[in-house]
């Protein structure tokens, strides 16, 4: 995401292939399991499910990184229709992006740069 902090104006088309969606939060307890993984859903806060081991990093300012949220593996996104099929998909009218990924952001608490944002892929 640092790599993109000069990029200020939001892209003028919308992702041709996939629907645009609203996100609607929900709260929920996210309760640690006996290994200390949160749930593996997509969500906004809470305990990163990790695939495998826990991940930390550090920002260029010194802060530690924090989870932010994260996009379980195999979660679905509604596709127009007539778009090419996606091997081993479960549906026709949906795409799996991160094949086989579970994605998590991590953010500065420091808010040294609004981009200061890492993403981490586990499998």
């Amino acid at each position: 995401m640092l790599l993109q902090r000069h990029a200020a104006l939001p892209m003028a088309e919308p992702e041709p292939s996939l629907y645009a969606l609203p996100l609607t939060l929900q709260p929920f307890t996210d309760t640690p399991d006996a290994r200390g993984r949160g749930a593996q859903m997509f969500k906004v806060g809470g305990t990163p499910s990790w695939a495998r081991d826990d991940e930390y990093y550090r920002c260029a300012c010194g802060a530690d990184l924090v989870y932010v949220c994260q996009v379980p593996e195999a979660m679905e996104f509604a596709i127009h229709p007539g778009q090419p099929e996606q091997p081993y998909r479960l549906r026709a009218e949906t795409y799996w992006l991160f094949l086989g990924n579970e994605v998590y952001l991590l953010a500065c608490p420091a808010h040294c740069d609004p981009a200061a944002v890492w993403s981490v892929n586990q499998n």
